[in-house]
């Protein structure tokens, strides 16, 4: 369960909160450690923890408590690992419940709106998509197919969260290797040519999203333009 290992990773990191905040007997650092060394490392392993309550999406959380928390764990404070693990997942499921539900609601009216527009074709699946630009009339026709592709993916809001564009290079992968809504849309697109594709989230990352960026029910936009199809027959040749 994602809850589980998230929680054990949180307390492996305080464990190193800790012990980097330990004390010598005398109640310092030994000697040779500079305060602003101190400062440093302290703070690289604040940032790092920081990085793990983003990138699993907690959201905004009250960082007085969490300080509370890191001190009475370096103290030695007890506490009950029952109400520990019920009220990390508690919270989790509560939370991605309630973005679930929130997401599922603005999809849905978006979706419903951007079928009406110009050149939106909506399929059986509740995938939609509009061909950009035509190709040479190439295209996947097997899941098990590569493609050679170039493309940019944006939550509902416009907001990027993840682009080959941005990395200055193409990638191949199978479409057998990758969400439903690709496999599907990327059939509708011809080599050399453009598509747009709009992905609820049955054919995306479901009820559990993916990281930070991608929450639970959203829908997601792609744009795609594919380079190269490489069928499965022509591999192994």
């Amino acid at each position: 369960m994602k809850a589980i290992k998230l929680i054990a990773l949180c307390a492996a990191t305080a464990a190193i909160l800790c012990s980097c905040a330990g004390k010598s007997a005398k109640g310092t650092q030994p000697k040779g450690i500079t305060n602003e060394e101190l400062k440093n490392a302290s703070y690289m392993i604040g940032y790092n923890f920081g990085q793990i309550l983003k990138g699993n999406n907690f959201g905004p959380m009250d960082m007085a408590q969490i300080n509370k928390g890191i001190k009475d764990a370096c103290a030695d404070v007890e506490l009950d690992q029952e109400v520990f693990y019920e009220t990390i997942n508690g919270f989790l499921e509560k939370r991605n419940t309630a973005l679930k539900e929130e997401n599922e609601v603005k999809s849905t009216k978006f979706l419903e709106k951007n079928a009406l527009e110009e050149g939106v074709v909506t399929t059986e699946s509740g995938l939609q998509y509009k061909i950009v630009r035509t190709g040479n009339g190439v295209t996947p026709t097997a899941l098990t197919d590569k493609v050679e592709v170039n493309y940019e993916g944006k939550n509902l809001d416009g907001e990027v969260f993840d682009s080959s564009y941005d990395r200055g290079e193409s990638v191949t992968f199978g479409l057998n290797q990758v969400i439903k809504g690709w496999g599907e849309g990327l059939m509708h697109c011809e080599e050399g040519g453009e598509i747009l594709l709009w992905i609820p989230a049955d054919l995306a990352y479901g009820d559990r999203g993916a990281g930070e960026k991608i929450q639970p029910g959203a829908a997601i936009h792609f744009r795609v333009e594919l380079i190269k199809v490489v069928k499965e027959e022509a591999e192994t040749k």
